[in-house]
């Protein structure tokens, strides 16, 4: 997901293109093909809606100096929180600071955890 994300940023290809190309790298199973698929598709249909709600989250902080890769990590979590009620939040917030860890900086699963927990306080009175 996060990597479809990433290329989509710096590809003139369809997004149907990039999924394909990545569910060609891997060995995934159909049902988790489709799920990323509509994630996506969800992401990338709401991307100004969801940097909306990003750049309301943050603190102390613009936008523009959150990296690419930290935005898709919030991108993607966000739009599962808001288009996918049947995934409980925690286990949402949970999925992106292990994502984070693995593919950002060391602080980035500190980070995306505040701005994930913060929409959640401020948007939908849920706590992480």
């Amino acid at each position: 997901m996060l990597q479809s994300l990433y290329e989509a940023e710096f590809s003139d290809s369809p997004g149907e293109d990039i999924l394909a190309h990545q569910a060609r790298r891997r060995a995934s199973a159909d049902e988790t093909v489709q799920y990323a698929r509509l994630l996506f598709c969800k992401t990338l249909e709401n991307k100004e809606h969801l940097d909306d709600i990003i750049r309301a989250a943050l603190e102390n902080w613009e936008m523009e100096r959150v990296s690419l890769v930290d935005r898709n990590i919030l991108r993607f979590a966000l739009c599962e929180m808001l288009y996918f009620p049947d995934i409980p939040p925690k286990v949402i917030v949970n999925e992106a600071i292990e994502v984070a860890h693995k593919y950002s900086s060391e602080d980035a699963g500190r980070f995306v955890n505040g701005v994930l927990d913060r929409f959640l306080k401020q948007f939908r009175g849920v706590s992480s």
